[in-house]
């Protein structure tokens, strides 16, 4: 399973409500063709339980349940999302070399909605399609594949389930479409840029427009990303490079923990202009901002240069600096 389908099940998760808190026992057993390492692991909101491959590349797991709830099956780099209510003995075979084409559930027609909605998914593709539809046509898509998915949903007998997946897949919607709306509205090259206001670890607000006069490089990002910390160095050697030159490095956080931001400025020596948006906010939003980090270039009229500029570690980054210098 990958990351963006963690988030529709994350969603789902919260979507669902049980009335059921009778302790159950689950038991989950299977065959690994191609193992990758000798372990399965099923992680669950709060608990998660491991178990070693026999020579036969089979396994079995058991634990209870007090409640039905959405859980991960993982072997390797590998995942695939399940649903147990309870007192279900689920058998599942899988192939490594063709992971999710190759799930097979016995046991759990849930798991096995799932499974068949993640390969919609990445037939579908909806995500990328984001930045290369137009609004029309990509709303058109984006209804073709949910009504595929509910026609797999419709083989399911479980109502709280189906209720709970059709509210996550209405919220899919409303969040494609919120998108989809942000990206054609987005300023196009030379038009003026959409402005935003956030605050320094002092509080004193500054806008996007305060740097109007100087070319701005716009750095969105946040403490727990890895790959926004892993251009720190770069963006540092090339605030030092072009000290002396007219453009301003605004780096905007969308942390919501304020002290751990605040400290991250101290303990990395983080110059430039530093502004806290707690969380996904007015910028993200403005800019259809879906993952960080993401890289702005503005030119001295206040105009869009590029809403997704070449990160520092780049060359390109410094070509197009001086091109606009």
């Amino acid at each position: 399973m990958k990351l963006r389908n963690l988030l529709t099940v994350a969603l789902a998760t919260l979507l669902f409500a049980c009335t059921n808190t009778n302790t159950k026992q689950v038991i989950i057993s299977g065959t690994i063709t191609n193992p990758k390492g000798d372990t399965v692991k099923i992680i669950m909101k709060d608990t998660s339980y491991i178990t070693t491959l026999n020579e036969a590349a089979h396994f079995n797991i058991s634990f209870n349940l007090d409640s039905a709830t959405y859980l991960s099956f993982f072997h390797g780099e590998e995942s695939t999302a399940m649903f147990l209510k309870g007192g279900e003995s689920v058998n599942l075979t899988i192939d490594t070399e063709f992971f999710d084409e190759t799930i097979i559930y016995e046991g759990s027609a849930e798991s096995s909605y799932l499974a068949k909605k993640y390969l919609l998914g990445e037939e579908a593709n909806i995500y990328s399609q984001l930045f290369s539809t137009e609004k029309e046509e990509f709303i058109t898509n984006l209804n073709t594949y949910i009504a595929k998915v509910e026609q797999e949903l419709s083989t399911v007998n479980n109502e709280a389930f189906v209720t709970a997946e059709k509210e996550n897949n209405v919220k899919m919607i409303e969040y494609y479409i919120e998108k989809i709306e942000a990206i054609a509205n987005l300023p196009q090259i030379g038009e003026p840029a959409i402005d935003f206001t956030y605050p320094d670890k002092e509080g004193n607000e500054f806008s996007l427009s305060t740097f109007k006069g100087s070319l701005v490089y716009v750095d969105v990002w946040a403490t727990w990303c890895g790959p926004c910390k892993a251009e720190i160095p770069a963006l540092k050697t090339l605030e030092h490079d072009y000290h002396n030159n007219n453009i301003t490095f605004l780096s905007v956080s969308v942390d919501t923990d304020k002290e751990a931001w605040i400290n991250m400025l101290a303990d990395k020596q983080l110059g430039g202009v530093q502004l806290w948006a707690n969380g996904w906010t007015e910028i993200t939003k403005s800019y259809a901002i879906n993952g960080i980090p993401r890289f702005l270039l503005f030119d001295a009229d206040g105009n869009v240069i590029s809403l997704d500029a070449p990160r520092p570690s780049s060359e390109e980054i410094r070509e197009l600096i001086e091109a606009n210098l």
